[in-house]
C-alpha cells in the first residue's frame, strides 16, 4: 500500500469433490472393449442358450431374450439396452487455480480506480449439480476421458473503473468566481469500465454412433495432431451475407473425422487450444452535477455503452457433419447511447 494505492497480489485455488452429477453414471453401458471383442455380432439375436454359445456369450438367464449386447451387460435383466443413473451420484469433480492481481486507487485529486487481473484455469467433468446441466460420458468405465477444461474456463480475465472528477468549477482545483464560467466547465466528471475476457473452450460433437443399434454410450469425433485453429483467421474479413464462406472459416476443419464404426472418437470433451472469441467492452459515463436555486439539485448524464462500437464473432459451427462445421456464423455488439436529467429537491 502506498500512499492512496491498494496493491493485493494472491493465488487463489479450490479443488471440489464429489459433485453430484447423475449424468456421469451410466449405469449397464456395454463396455468399450466389447465393440473390439464381439463387433458386429453384438447385434445378433439371443434367445436361447444355444445361440449364447454360438455368439461366445453366456445365456444371462432362463427365458432371456434379447441380443448378444444385452447379454453381456452387468444388468441383462433390464428391457433392451437400457442403462440408468443413480440420481446425485457423486462422481463430479472441479479445480481452480489462479493468479490475481488487484489495484485500488482511493479518492484523490478526483481520481477513483479499480482494476483486477485473473489468470486462471478449470477443469471439471461436471457443468453444475443441476439434473440435465450435464451430458452423458464417452465410456462409464473411463470417466478420466470427461477431464477437460469448462465451460466457463476464462484464462484471462482484466476489469477495471476510472472515475474522474474533471477540475474545473466550484470547490476543485481551478475554481473560479466567475458564474457562466463555473456554469460550463464546472461539476463534470468522467468514468469509464473495461472489461476484457478470454473466450470459453470448444468441444466438438455430431459423430456417428460406433454401434447404432447397440451402443448407448457418448461419442466424439477423431481428432488428428496440428494447430486446430485457421492460421490466418482475419476477423475483420468476417462475411455477414455468407456465412459458408472461406473467410468465416475459423477452424481447421481438415484435423477433424467422423470415427470408424464400432471405435470411439478420440477427441476430448472441450479444448483450451481453440476457443470462442473473448470480450472486449469499453464503456464510458459523463456527467454533470449542478445546483438549481437553493432547493433543487440537477445531474445530466450521457451514457455510452461500448464507446468503440465493437463487434463480438460468434455461432462457431462445431458439429463435424454440419454443412458449416468449422463456420462463424454470427456477429453481435453495437454502440449505445444514453442521455438522462435527474432532479433532486
Amino acid at each position: 500500500m502506498t500512499g492512496t494505492i491498494l496493491l493485493d497480489v494472491g493465488y487463489v485455488g479450490n479443488k471440489t469433490t464429489g459433485i453430484k452429477n447423475n449424468a456421469l453414471a451410466r449405469l449397464n453401458q456395454l463396455q468399450a472393449a466389447a465393440l473390439t471383442q464381439y463387433g458386429r455380432n453384438l447385434t445378433n439375436a439371443v434367445t436361447t442358450p444355444e445361440q449364447a454359445a454360438a455368439n461366445g456369450v453366456r445365456y444371462p438367464y432362463p427365458g432371456y431374450r434379447g441380443t448378444v449386447a444385452g447379454a453381456i451387460r452387468q444388468f441383462p435383466q433390464l428391457s433392451g439396452t437400457t442403462t440408468f443413473g443413480p440420481y446425485g451420484a457423486p462422481l463430479g469433480f472441479s479445480t481452480y487455480h489462479s493468479f490475481q492481481v488487484t489495484v485500488d486507487k482511493r479518492l484523490a485529486k478526483g481520481l477513483t480506480g479499480y482494476a483486477n487481473y485473473v489468470f486462471s484455469k478449470v477443469l471439471s467433468n461436471t457443468e453444475s449439480s443441476f439434473v440435465g446441466d450435464n451430458g452423458g460420458p464417452l465410456d462409464y468405465y473411463n470417466l478420466k476421458l470427461e477431464k477437460a477444461p469448462a465451460t466457463f474456463d476464462q484464462p484471462h480475465m482484466f476489469k477495471a473503473f476510472l472515475q474522474y472528477d474533471i477540475p474545473f468549477g466550484k470547490g476543485r482545483a481551478f475554481s473560479t468566481s466567475w458564474k457562466v464560467v463555473d456554469a460550463v466547465l464546472g461539476g463534470w466528471g468522467i468514468s469509464g469500465i473495461f472489461n476484457y475476457f478470454s473466450g470459453g473452450p470448444l468441444g466438438f460433437g455430431g459423430a456417428s454412433s460406433p454401434l447404432p443399434s447397440g451402443w448407448n454410450g457418448g461419442q466424439r469425433p477423431n481428432i488428428a495432431a496440428g494447430n486446430m485453429k485457421v492460421d490466418n483467421f482475419d476477423q475483420g474479413a468476417f462475411n455477414f451475407a455468407n456465412t459458408s464462406a472461406a473467410s468465416n472459416t475459423y477452424i481447421n476443419k481438415s484435423l477433424f473425422s467422423d470415427p470408424a464404426a464400432l471405435t470411439l472418437g478420440t477427441s476430448a470433451v472441450r479444448y483450451g487450444q481453440i476457443r470462442g472469441f473473448g470480450t472486449k467492452s469499453e464503456d464510458f459515463g459523463l456527467q454533470k452535477n449542478f445546483r438549481v436555486g437553493d432547493k433543487f439539485r440537477a445531474q445530466v448524464r450521457g451514457e455510452f455503452l461500448n464507446l468503440f462500437n465493437r463487434h463480438v464473432l460468434g455461432g462457431i459451427n462445431t458439429t463435424i457433419t454440419n454443412s458449416l462445421f468449422g463456420q462463424v456464423t454470427s456477429v453481435s455488439g453495437n454502440r449505445t447511447i444514453q442521455l438522462g436529467l435527474r432532479m433532486d429537491f
